[in-house]
């Protein structure tokens, strides 16, 4: 099996059935289903997981909601909808996307907000990188009772030490 089992995503994203069956009724994350279409087997890839974990990450700081706004901007924006791969930072009931750039200076994109005040005015709260949500994806699956870890280890995509 190349993915992960809906109970080893939920154990691996620390998050609920509801939020999984959400996130694909929403068309955030979509897994891949196979058989009973009533009650298919569901299979999430090792790129799925690490973004349901984003998400829940950055679900501690704003609403489902939001979250659906942002990838919904990426996506009509001609952007990547990937959130795991993306800084993304929280000020004011604001969304901003620190743009990988090599300047002095990084460049800020607002992708989500309730309101347009106090621009340039943030209080700082960053997310976790792709390297921290690797890590603690690993750390969950080592940890847990209910995954294999010798059978997550030949599914997962990218080891910790290999992330920069």
């Amino acid at each position: 099996m190349e993915g992960f089992t809906r109970q080893e995503t939920l154990a691996l994203t620390k998050t609920t059935s509801s939020r999984l069956a959400y996130l694909d009724r929403t068309e955030v994350v979509i897994p891949e289903k196979y058989g009973n279409s009533k009650k298919p087997t569901v299979i999430y890839s090792w790129n799925q997981v690490l973004e349901i974990r984003a998400i829940n990450d950055l679900r501690q700081k704003v609403s489902l909601q939001t979250v659906r706004k942002i990838v919904q901007f990426l996506g009509e924006s001609g952007f990547d909808t990937n959130l795991a791969d993306k800084h993304l930072v929280v000020a004011n009931d604001e969304v901003f996307w620190v743009l990988p750039d090599w300047s002095d200076m990084p460049r800020v994109m607002k992708v989500a907000g309730k309101k347009n005040k106090n621009l340039g005015q943030l209080v700082l709260v960053v997310l976790p990188s792709i390297s921290d949500l690797i890590k603690t994806v690993w750390e969950t699956a080592k940890n847990s009772n209910f995954i294999d870890f010798e059978s997550f280890k030949q599914r997962a995509k990218i080891k910790p030490s290999k992330v920069a």
